[in-house]
């Protein structure tokens, strides 16, 4: 096929794919935090790869494995007042003062 004349499908075999799985509630949480930290809004799916990032497991996975790249977008079908909803509705902390692991050792 034409993946495998471009080298994606050889490419793909021979890099560790690491699988991690979030919850809702940690997911719009990330959500809230990233409009906070970018001002710039994205619907949960983006939030469960953001999770990933914040909770500093990105920096775990990056240590001896290369680059690790991570795709921000989906912000089509969201707005303020459903992000507020999701907060609401989930009982999302939003105290700007959370800090997460991957800010921590940032400072």
């Amino acid at each position: 096929g034409i993946n495998a004349e471009y080298g994606v499908v050889s490419e793909g075999q021979r890099r560790q794919i690491i699988s991690e799985l979030t919850d809702d509630k940690t997911a719009v949480e990330c959500c809230w935090y990233y409009l906070r930290d970018h001002q710039m809004l994205v619907e949960p799916a983006c939030g469960a790869t953001l999770s990933f990032v914040y909770s500093g497991k990105v920096l775990e996975c990056a240590k001896g494995n290369g680059p690790i790249i991570v795709v921000i977008c989906g912000g089509a079908t969201v707005d303020i007042d459903t992000l507020r909803g999701l907060v609401s509705d989930l009982g999302v902390d939003t105290k700007l003062d959370k800090i997460y692991p991957l800010e921590k050792m940032s400072k």
